[in-house]
């Protein structure tokens, strides 16, 4: 397929704009070199520069003014990022250099590149795949080294060999079936069918190992999500205050002081976590006067935080339940234990941490306990910080389970990923029901047939300007 401008001679500056040492500007295309060429103030000696050497060279403007002193490597086609003839450019920082430069360049025949441009035409030369390809915005954006380093092993090619394995495997089977078509007069079987089911059960279920890297990916992105839940006054959000290590949310002695959720991100063991900060929940006894009264609208709106607080607690991968050990309990406590301990089977819920805060101050007899082998119990003080590194470390303990049980080789997949998956699935399970109901090797291979398509979209052997565009329109420029 050709893309519009491909044979375009592009630039674009590759570093974040603002102050700096050094600035990096790339330039791609069959005049990468010759435009590059007359800005050098010794020009003939240009393509006499080693491959991948740096130099120190002066830059000048067209007509003969300096620009910058700058550092330059030479990377001919096709070994370099993008397939092509590439110059790499490090001027001063700055925005003032770079840009000139830039115009400069533009002025020698180049054009300013796209988002992404750069590594779309790394995917038309074949020098990255589509899941490669988008691994490199991914590290870009990456918030947590657990996730880069999952994103990683995707820039390595780990998660495309084996999507291209199912795919060689798929064109083994369906190559087999239109080959028993060819000679169908014959009365001659290539695929044997019962070979060829266990053959597509096996395949179904490696899609779909493939596919619960989804949620897994997603979390590892934007963070595990841990909500912070309790009765009224029994710490929250000193918790959370303690754990970010600074006063995020305002802390009061006043029952209902938060009235929403409240959530911030934080790193520990090289995991995301967002902590959601809730709303006391707690029983209202609202009168039945008809006119709504400016304590019954308080009234309403902590009723609006509190759903909002059980809504967080039903979507969160951890649940930390907090309870006061200065006081006894009371049958809130009692209600909001019974509604987490309700979540505990669930394969989407991580653990439940049960928190017995303010250890600092004398504890009570009758403070609540929760005697559960599912539920870990420990004793905190959010005022002076004691047992805040033990429930941290009981946090990334519990992501470590999860990673070692049930993730071992999973890899992190993105929404556009996700889709393929699926629709290739669907089409797979069609063909396992046309063996099942002994319909013809035409309607199998049909099947077959887009089962394999749509793993070709996934890697990129078959794309389409749209996926494309889709894909690199959120790329950085000069990427």
């Amino acid at each position: 397929m050709e893309i519009p401008g491909i044979h375009d001679t592009i630039a674009a500056i590759a570093t974040p704009p603002g102050r700096g040492s050094i600035a990096g500007i790339r330039v791609s295309g069959p005049l990468a070199f010759q435009s590059v060429g007359k800005l050098l103030s010794a020009r003939k000696k240009f393509l006499t520069l080693s491959p991948r050497h740096s130099y120190l060279v002066w830059l000048n403007t067209l007509d003969g003014k300096r620009l910058d002193q700058v550092t330059l490597i030479r990377y001919p086609a096709p070994n370099s990022y993008t397939g092509e003839d590439v110059v790499e450019i490090f001027c001063h920082g700055g925005r003032l250099s770079p840009n000139m430069i830039l115009e400069q360049l533009c002025a020698a025949g180049c054009r300013l590149a796209e988002p992404g441009e750069f590594t779309r035409r790394a995917v038309f030369n074949h020098k990255l795949d589509l899941i490669q390809a988008e691994s490199i915005a991914e590290i870009i954006d990456a918030e947590s080294p657990v996730y880069l380093q999952n994103v990683l092993s995707h820039l390595e090619g780990a998660f495309s060999r084996q999507v291209s394995e199912l795919r060689q495997r798929l064109l083994h089977a369906c190559a087999l079936l239109e080959l028993g078509l060819d000679f169908s007069e014959e009365d001659v079987e290539f695929a044997d069918r019962a070979q060829l089911q266990a053959e597509l059960t096996q395949l179904d279920a490696m899609i779909t190992r493939l596919l619960s890297g989804f949620e897994r990916g997603q979390a590892l992105k934007e963070g595990w999500k841990l909500a912070i839940i309790g009765k009224p006054n029994v710490g929250k959000s000193s918790l959370m205050n303690a754990l970010l290590r600074h006063d995020r949310v305002i802390v009061s002695p006043i029952p209902g002081t938060t009235r929403d959720t409240v959530e911030e991100r934080i790193r520990l063991g090289g995991h995301l976590f967002r902590l959601i900060d809730t709303a006391g929940i707690r029983r209202l006894e609202l009168n039945n006067a008809p006119e709504l009264s400016p304590a019954r609208h308080l009234d309403a709106i902590e009723q609006i935080g509190i759903e909002r607080s059980r809504k967080a607690a039903q979507e969160a991968d951890i649940i930390v339940f907090v309870t006061d050990s200065s006081m006894p309990a009371d049958y809130e406590d009692q209600v909001i234990a019974d509604a987490c301990l309700a979540r505990a089977p669930e394969p989407g819920l991580l653990g439940i941490l049960h928190i017995r805060n303010k250890t600092d101050l004398p504890e009570s007899p009758q403070a609540f306990r929760f005697d559960h082998e599912q539920i870990t119990t420990i004793k905190t003080s959010a005022r002076t910080s004691a047992g805040i590194d033990t429930l941290e470390n009981a946090l990334v303990d519990l992501i470590a389970k999860k990673s070692t049980v049930e993730t071992n080789g999973v890899y992190y997949v993105n929404l556009r990923q996700r889709l393929c998956l699926e629709k290739a699935r669907a089409a797979l399970r069609a063909a396992e029901q046309s063996l099942q109901n002994n319909l013809s090797a035409d309607f199998v291979a049909v099947d077959l047939r887009e089962v394999i398509y749509q793993l070709g979209t996934l890697i990129g052997e078959v794309s389409t300007e749209d996926i494309l565009g889709e894909i690199f329109a959120n790329f950085c420029i000069g990427k």
